[in-house]
Order: structure tokens, then C-alpha cells, then sequence
């Protein structure tokens, strides 16, 4: 039960964040405004049905007018009964329209308040949606209390019997007292045995008290729900209600937009064929008479022709209004007929050369059409009787579900109140010996810690007594410290090893210089000793000569081998000089035997060459390897600092961490590992990086040269400061330069004498115009 308690209470807190959210107390400010909105909508549309009724009562009657108007038209064809026709017609249409807006005006009511309840119902459901599901919570809340109570049964029969055994202590106790007053009184360990047991049964009672608290509130939780369940269903009831009478509101409203409709098409399709008639007749007339007058009488053909239309249109509107006329007098007689019964329908005389068969078949033409309205005016209520059903069946159970969810969101506040409280004030161990051992485990296998207290015994055991546990800040800031001394004990390493590399590295430079050396000194000697053979098949005819040369070059030979073979030997030089002078005639017969001996001598030079060469290529081995346990030392770094940025910013525990590194940034060299972590972590910037080394590969080496060459000139301030000085100064150098041969005196001279050649014009001269006139008067 312990270890369920997190998942409760986080299951908890997620859903009174999300109800809190809900909001309750506004959202149900905002359905009591909305039903007093529909109420207010509900008595409007009333007084309008009421007041639509009383227009069509009215229509009802002019057109009852028009009938009677129509019969005695029919009757007996005078003008007072057209003038009154006329009027009972006017009346009529003016009904008509008022009776039609009327409908409009209502129609749009009914569609605003439709529009409004399904506004309202979504924004229920999507509110209702985004919440979770508190059937869950409630019962894990529901087993918790039930729990809860067992455990105080039990406690209170623990608490009896802790009771009893108080009563019998005591007893015996007061007992012993009385007897044991002469001799003994009571030991240590009994009154504390006493002490502690008052002790548990007082913090029994404590405990006894917060379940009766507890049992108190679940009944009045209990209560609430029934009246949050109550007051859903009433309010489910009034929806239901205002949302079936918008759905026969717009059913209604639909049904006499299409009669309109229909009534509209019927005007404008006789409207139209009336001018197409007018027009038809116009043409033709117009056509007569231009074929009929001259041109000359083109005005006076206007105006006749204005009036001829007129009086035309005027023709055409009586003939219709004595054609409706008729019809309704026809109709009128008809109905006579029928009443009579004894006439037949042929008798009647047609008015305007209309026959009583096609009027009859209009008649009936009409009839089918409102039959066939009518039809699916009754298809159409059938079908929306159908949803209002199956809207009401999903309203009914949506707010059941709504009733549900806010008792159980209530209950579920309540409870989580007072359990928090509960809590706070009085843990269980069992929770606390389970955080103990988690946070044990988790010092040991996540972070490593290793308490030297606790190095033999099992990381899943726990006591009461164990208070010399480190707590996660200290664990977190030893392993820290831990990191870092293990981060300077590596880059010390790192120093060294670059010491002994570069080291190394020097050796063998002077190790290759050396053998260098040793290669050309092995080069001179084998040259040296190519001459010797030579020199000797050349000896043996010419001895004497041979005898004064070859001691020079054996001399020169031997001591170059005995310097090559043994550079700290003594110089013999002379002594083998005195010996080779002596014996002349030994050495020209053993030259072959130095030659294999200096061969010898270069296979053991070669060999040690081959051993310094492998020992060199060992040095590489080992400094590449070097090289590469540096670059892994980088890398755990880089993830060492990613741990110590983890743990910096591990559950509020950075300010104390944060201040042990900025006490820590003078030894370790902390920017140098962000930098690394970042770039390695940073992926527009290996990116950009890439980019830049692709870019500068495409260069050509002019490009390459120019750039390189621009970024060392702009990279740094000093480089820039230098090169706008050396710009300035060189300009102004020029400057001065122009200035200077532009204005001196030096420069007047050859300035005549030196543009000559550059136009094309007579020679100029420096003599005066009258010395010029004097010198061709002489000529």
C-alpha cells in the first residue's frame, strides 16, 4: 500500500490540476446564463408565434375578401367592383409580406438560438474531453479509505488491549510497590518498558482521532454527491427541453422558406413571359411601321410609338388583371355549381376564351404539387422527430456522465484535501523504509557511492537506526569532488606523458641525425674502399708506387672504421701508421680480408640501424597510443562535465553544486570542457564547420590564399587596427608624393619642352610676340 501511494497521489495532483482548470463555479455561472438566455429566447418566440398567428388570421381574411371581391366582380363586372378588387389585391400582397417577414424574423431567431445551444453544448464536451477520467483516482481513493479503516478497527482493538494491559501493569506495578517497599524498589528497564508503552498508546490515540476525522468526511462527501447528482439531472432536463423546441423552430422555419420560394419563382415566371410578351408585340409594331413611314417623320414616329407602349403595357396589365379576374370567377362559379349540384360543369360559360378543362387541370396540377409538399413537409418532420430522439438519447447519457464526473471531481477535491493534510502531518514508515532503500540504491548503483559504513551489508536491507547515511547533495558533491580529482590526476598524466613524448621525440631526432651521419661516413668508407681494389690489381704491377700512396689511404680508412666502430677508443693513429709503413707489403696481401671485414662491419651497422629503426617505430607505437588515451581522456571528460551539468541541475541542488565549481574553476580548466561539450553536443556548429572545410577545398589556391590571407588580417584587433594604419599611411604617402612632384620647381622645367610631342600643334618657343614678328620680318 506504501509503494501505490506515489502513483495516488500523482494520479491526484494531475487531476485536481486539470479540474481546477475546469474551472467549475464560472463554467456553471455560464450555464445558468446561458438557460436564463434560452428561457428569455423561449418567451420571445412565443409572443411571436402568438403575434404570426394573428398575421395569419389576417391573411387569411384578406384573402377571404378577395374571394368575395372576385364573386362579385364575376357577378356583376363594374368599375367600383374593379376599384375594389384592386384594393382587396393590395391588401392582400401587403399581408402577404408582412405575414413573410414576419416568418423571416422568426426563423432567424430560431436559427441564433440553435446556433447558440450547439455552441454551448460543444464547448461542454471539449471542456469535459481535455479532463481525465477521475473514475480511477476515486476508486484507488475509495481503497485507500477503505484501508484505512481497517486498519483503524484494528488499531482501536490494539488500543483496547494496550488498555487492559496499562490497567494490569499498573495494577501490578502499585502492587509491587506496596510490597517491595522495604525491600527493593522498581529497576530501570521496567519503567522504561512503562514509558514506552504510555508512549505508543498515546500516539495510538493520535491516530485513533485523524480515522474519526477521516470517517466524517466521507459522509459529508457522500451527501454532496447526491446533491451535485440531483441538481445535473434538473439541469439535463431544461437543456433537453430548449434544444427540442430550437430543433421545431428551424423545421418550421425551413418549411416556409421553401414555400416562399416557390410562391417567388411563380411571380418572376409570369412577370418574365408578361415582358416577353410586351416586347414581342413591340417589335413587331415597330417593325410595321418602319416599313410603313418614311424617314422624314422619325420624331412623330417616337412619340407615337412612347404612347403606343404605354397604352400596350397598360392593355397588357388589365388583361392580366382581368384574367386573374376571371379565373377567380370561374372558380367562384364553379363552387357554385358543386353547391347546386344539379348544373353541369359545361353550362358555365368561359370568360376570355378559356375553357373550365384546363383551369380544371391546373387546378388539379396544383393540388398534386401541395399534396407532394405536404408529403415531404410530413418526411422531413418524421425525420427530424427521429433525431430529436436520438439527441435526446446522447444528451441524457452525456449528462449523466457530467453529473458523474463533477461529483466524482468534488469528491475527489475534498478527499485529496484532507489526505494531503493527513499525510503531511503523519507518514508511514512503511513509505519511509522504502525511500530510504530507493534512494540507498540509487546512491549505489547510479551514482556509485561507496560508504565506507555500509561496504559489507546488503544495499536492500534497512534499519531505524541508520542516521549516519549521507543524504543525495553530500553523495552528489563527493562524487563530484571524486570527478575532479580524478580529471587533474588524468591531465597530470596527460602533462607527463606529453613531456616524455616530446622527450622522445628529441631522442630521435638525434638518433636520425646520427645515422645520417653513420650512412655518409659508411658511403665515404665504401667509395674508399672501391678505390683500395681498384688500386690494388694496379699495385702489383707497379709496386714502389703503391707503397708511397696506399699507406695514406689504409691510415685514413682505419681510422675512420675504428671512429665509426668504437668513438671512445684511443687515437692510434700513429703507432698504425709506423705499422703500415713497416708491414706495406702484409697489407697489399690482406686486402680482400679488410674488404669482408669492413662488409661485416656495415652488416652490424646495418643491423643496429634496423634495431634503432624498430625501436623508433615503438616510440611511434607508444606515442600514438598515448595520443589516443589522451583523446579518450577528452572525451570521458566532455561526459564527466555532461554528469556534473546533470547533477548541477538535479532537483533544485544547483546553487550549492554551482558554488562548489565556481570555487572549483581556478584549478580545472572548466571553459575548456564547456567549449568541448558544447561543440560535441551543438550539431549547427559541426555542421557550419563541415561546411566551411567544403568550401574552402572548392577554392582555387588564389581564392585559398586570398582568404587565408584576409582572415589572419581581420581576425584580431590589433591586425585590424594595423592594416587601417598601414592603409592610411600609404595613402597619404601618395598624397604627398603627387603633391610634391605636382607643385615643386624641378618639375616646370620639362613641362613645355616634354608635351610637345603629345599634341598636334606648331612648336612653342619662350620668345616674346614682338621677337617672333621681328625674326620673320628679317627672314
Amino acid at each position: 500500500m506504501a509503494s501505490d501511494w506515489p502513483e495516488l497521489q500523482s494520479s491526484l495532483q494531475v487531476a485536481s490540476k486539470s479540474w481546477a482548470s475546469f474551472n467549475w463555479d464560472s463554467k456553471t455561472k455560464q450555464w445558468e446564463a446561458i438557460t436564463v438566455q434560452s428561457k428569455e429566447a423561449r418567451e420571445q418566440s412565443l409572443s411571436a408565434r402568438k403575434q404570426l398567428a394573428e398575421t395569419t388570421k389576417q391573411f387569411k381574411k384578406s384573402v377571404k375578401n378577395v374571394e368575395q371581391v372576385g364573386s362579385t366582380l364575376g357577378v356583376a363586372n363594374t368599375a367600383e367592383n374593379a376599384a375594389t378588387t384592386v384594393k382587396a389585391i393590395e391588401v392582400l400582397a401587403k399581408n402577404c409580406r408582412q405575414t413573410v417577414k414576419a416568418y423571416q424574423e422568426e426563423v432567424d431567431n430560431l436559427t441564433r438560438r440553435c446556433k447558440s445551444a450547439e455552441s454551448s453544448f460543444s464547448s461542454l464536451t471539449q471542456s469535459l474531453g481535455e479532463n481525465p477520467d477521475p473514475y480511477k483516482v476515486l476508486t484507488s481513493v475509495l481503497n485507500l479509505v477503505n484501508n484505512q479503516q481497517m486498519q483503524l478497527s484494528k488499531m482501536s482493538h490494539t488500543i483496547e488491549d494496550l488498555k487492559t494491559e496499562k490497567v494490569a501493569l499498573e495494577r501490578g506495578s502499585s502492587k509491587n510497590d506496596t510490597s517491595n517497599q522495604e525491600s527493593s524498589s522498581t529497576t530501570k528497564a521496567e519503567k522504561e518498558e512503562l514509558i514506552q508503552l504510555r508512549r505508543e498508546v498515546a500516539e495510538y490515540e493520535v491516530e485513533f482521532r485523524s480515522l474519526k476525522n477521516q470517517d466524517i468526511t466521507i459522509r459529508k462527501l457522500e451527501a454532496r454527491i447526491l446533491e451535485l447528482q440531483t441538481g445535473g439531472e434538473e439541469e439535463f432536463q431544461l437543456k433537453l427541453e430548449t434544444a427540442r423546441e430550437e430543433l421545431a423552430e428551424t423545421e418550421g422555419r425551413r418549411t416556409a422558406e421553401a414555400l416562399e420560394r416557390e410562391a417567388a419563382m411563380e411571380r418572376k415566371v409570369q412577370t418574365l413571359e408578361l415582358q416577353l410578351k410586351a416586347e414581342m408585340a413591340g417589335r413587331a409594331a415597330t417593325q410595321a411601321h418602319m416599313l410603313e413611314e418614311s424617314e422624314g417623320v422619325g420624331e412623330r414616329e417616337a412619340a407615337w410609338e412612347a404612347q403606343r407602349r404605354i397604352l400596350v403595357d397598360d392593355a397588357e396589365r388589365l388583361r392580366l388583371n382581368l384574367h386573374e379576374a376571371t379565373r377567380e370567377r370561374d372558380d367562384l362559379r364553379l363552387k357554385v355549381g358543386a353547391l347546386e349540384g344539379g348544373k353541369s360543369i359545361q353550362s358555365v360559360p368561359s370568360s376570355g376564351g378559356i375553357q373550365m378543362a384546363d383551369l380544371l387541370s391546373e387546378r388539379e396540377a396544383y393540388e398534386a404539387e401541395v399534396s407532394e409538399l405536404s408529403h415531404t413537409v410530413n418526411l422531413l418532420r418524421e425525420e427530424i422527430a427521429v433525431k430529436d430522439e436520438t439527441f435526446s438519447d446522447e444528451r441524457r447519457s452525456l449528462q449523466s456522465k457530467i453529473s458523474l464526473i463533477e461529483s466524482e471531481v468534488q469528491s475527489t477535491k475534498t478527499t485529496l484535501s484532507s489526505l494531503q493534510a493527513q499525510l503531511a502531518e503523519a507518514p508511514s514508515q512503511t513509505l519511509i523504509d522504502s525511500m530510504k532503500r530507493e534512494l540507498r540504491i540509487l546512491k549505489h548503483l547510479e551514482y556509485n557511492a561507496d560508504d565506507p559504513d555500509l561496504v559489507n551489508r546488503d544495499p536492500e536491507m534497512t534499519g531505524t537506526g541508520e542516521t549516519h547515511e549521507k543524504d543525495l547533495e553530500s553523495v552528489l558533491v563527493a562524487k563530484l569532488r571524486r570527478v575532479e580529482s580524478e580529471l587533474v590526476k588524468e591531465r597530470n598524466q596527460k602533462a607527463d606523458i606529453s613531456k616524455d613524448y616530446e622527450q622522445l621525440r628529441g631522442e630521435i631526432q638525434a638518433l636520425e641525425h646520427a645515422k645520417g651521419d653513420a650512412e655518409k661516413v659508411i658511403a665515404s668508407l665504401e667509395a674508399d674502399l672501391d678505390k683500395a681494389i681498384s688500386n690494388s690489381s694496379v699495385a702489383q704491377s707497379t709496386p714502389t708506387a703503391r707503397r708511397k700512396s696506399l699507406p695514406d689511404v689504409e691510415s685514413n680508412n682505419t681510422t675512420t672504421l675504428q671512429s665509426v666502430l668504437d668513438p671512445n677508443a684511443p687515437s692510434t693513429g700513429v703507432q698504425k701508421e709506423t705499422k703500415l709503413e713497416a708491414s706495406a707489403a702484409e697489407k697489399a696481401a690482406d686486402d680482400h680480408s679488410v674488404a669482408t671485414i669492413i662488409m661485416a662491419q656495415r652488416d652490424r651497422l646495418r643491423a643496429r640501424c634496423d634495431a634503432l629503426e624498430a625501436e623508433r617505430d615503438s616510440f611511434k607505437r607508444e606515442l600514438q597510443a598515448q595520443v589516443d588515451s589522451a583523446e579518450s581522456l577528452k572525451t570521458d571528460n566532455t561526459k564527466l562535465y555532461e554528469k556534473m551539468r546533470y547533477l548541477q541541475s538535479y532537483k533544485g541542488n544547483s546553487g550549492s553544486i554551482g558554488a562548489y565549481a565556481r570555487t572549483t574553476s581556478r584549478d580545472l580548466d572548466l571553459e575548456a570542457l564547456e567549449q568541448r561539450y558544447e561543440a560535441s553536443v551543438d550539431p549547427f556548429r559541426q555542421f557550419s564547420r563541415a561546411e566551411r572545410q567544403r568550401k574552402l577545398n572548392e577554392m582555387s589556391p588564389m581564392e585559398r590564399t586570398v582568404f587565408v590571407v584576409a582572415k589572419t588580417m581581420l581576425g584580431s584587433k590589433e591586425m585590424r587596427t594595423f592594416l587601417f594604419f598601414y592603409v592610411f599611411a600609404m595613402h597619404f604617402l601618395v598624397f604627398l608624393t603627387t603633391y610634391h612632384w605636382s607643385h615643386s620647381e624641378g618639375g616646370t622645367g620639362c613641362s613645355i619642352q616634354d608635351i610637345e610631342h603629345l599634341a598636334h600643334l606648331p612648336p612653342m618657343t619662350l620668345k616674346t610676340p614682338d621677337e617672333v614678328i621681328k625674326d620673320m620680318s628679317g627672314k
